[in-house]
């Protein structure tokens, strides 16, 4: 009898010990969540207390103005570093229901709603540029709203699938109003995107941006969820080079652009190796082509010299260095390591004019090499491009060659 009152003690005391365990965590827990909120109400109070000393010293020297303004800045990066770390953050949305559905009509009421979005290991990842690149399209006047389907997070807490909330932070089971966005190629980015905009919103006191066109979409089952994912995205692809090229040939109105998409044409060569024949050897970052697919240019390619990578193609040709070495990326970066080289170790450059004279000059078994090149590609066309430079300036002389 003892032994079984015992035994029931001990499992009461066990219970009990659980339940304060499971105490102490959800004080731990929110303790943590109340510790961010007071961080961002004191990166607040920080970035209040810098825009007052700005404001109090606009007209005093120009280095005070300076350094109160180099205070804001890190006082607004703290803000946002603090804002990125809260826990559940919540998206203003513009649900659309679906009222009416008839074959000549289909009606929608809207409302707006505070949700958090989440996603999942399953969830499409969204790059840096990426990011970078949405929150300048969401406020574009050409950008298109189309439907973002998000689901109830429930199907995914069912089958114990983590979620964590556009801050990283893991979502508790069971927490409410909580919805995974169904990914789309042009959807998947968009909430990250608002999700950024809106905390610099947050920080520089501006309006917070609406999500619209958001719609409901319920599944049965994670499999049927995958599927739909599946058949809507299964072909769904971005812009490719050539296509990014031309596009933004069309929305600059550049000549730039439009040549080297002409030229990728002709010689059917990747965009970034005829980038390279009109832009010096070097290649355009992504961030310039995004830009440059929505009709801006952040380069300065007005003051490229054209001419320059149609005199180097054109020099090729008439060498007969075949179509494929040309379309290659090591016939010009292989050009550019010449145009770059410093006899002696000077800090002079022999330059592209002395680099093309050196190209008319080669021979036959010279063109031969580099046309049939198969390995060490640039190291190759480089050597039988520097030796003829060498022997042009009677650094070397035939005989040693052969």
């Amino acid at each position: 009898m003892n032994e079984l009152v015992n035994v029931k003690a001990e499992k009461i005391n066990n219970e009990i010990e659980s339940l304060n365990q499971n105490e102490i965590m959800e004080e731990v827990k929110m303790t943590t969540a109340e510790t961010k909120l007071q961080a961002v109400e004191e990166a607040r109070q920080n970035l209040m207390k810098a825009k007052s000393v700005l404001e109090a010293n606009k007209d005093a020297e120009a280095n005070i103005k300076k350094s109160a303004l180099v205070n804001v800045g890190k006082a607004e990066t703290a803000y946002l570093e603090a804002l990125k770390k809260v826990e559940l953050p919540t998206a203003k949305v513009e649900l659309w229901n679906e009222s009416k559905n008839t074959n000549k009509q289909v009606v929608f009421t809207k409302e707006e709603k505070e949700i958090i979005i989440a996603t999942s290991v399953y969830s499409m990842a969204v790059s840096k540029v990426n990011l970078e690149c949405g929150k300048d399209l969401i406020t574009n006047e050409h950008f298109d709203k189309v439907p973002l389907y998000i689901t109830e997070a429930a199907l995914f807490y069912n089958a114990d699938i983590e979620l964590k909330d556009l801050n990283g932070n893991i979502v508790p089971k069971g927490t409410p109003n909580v919805y995974v966005p169904v990914d789309t190629a042009n959807g998947y980015w968009q909430w990250a995107s608002y999700h950024e905009h809106n905390l610099n919103a947050i920080v520089k006191d501006d309006t917070k941006l609406t999500i619209e066109n958001v719609r409901i979409k319920k599944f049965d089952s994670l499999q049927e969820f995958g599927k739909y994912r599946g058949v809507n995205n299964v072909l769904s692809r971005g812009f490719n080079g050539l296509e990014k090229a031309g596009n933004a040939a069309l929305a600059t109105q550049q000549e730039f652009f439009n040549r080297v998409f002409q030229k990728a044409l002709e010689l059917k060569a990747n965009i970034s190796v005829i980038t390279k024949y009109y832009n010096f050897g070097k290649t355009l970052s992504l961030k310039v082509w995004n830009s440059a697919m929505q009709g801006v240019c952040e380069a300065k390619l007005e003051e490229y010299d054209l001419t320059i990578g149609d005199t180097i193609i054109k020099t090729l040709n008439d060498m007969k260095i075949s179509k494929d070495t040309i379309r290659h990326r090591y016939m010009i970066d292989a050009i550019t390591q010449l145009a770059n080289y410093a006899p002696n170790g000077e800090d002079k450059k022999i330059g592209l004019d002395e680099t093309l004279s050196t190209i008319k000059t080669l021979n036959e078994s010279s063109i031969k090499i580099i046309n049939a090149v198969k390995s060490d590609h640039v190291n190759t066309i480089y050597s039988e491009m520097l030796t003829q430079y060498l022997k042009n300036h009677g650094v070397i002389k035939e005989e040693q060659v052969a």
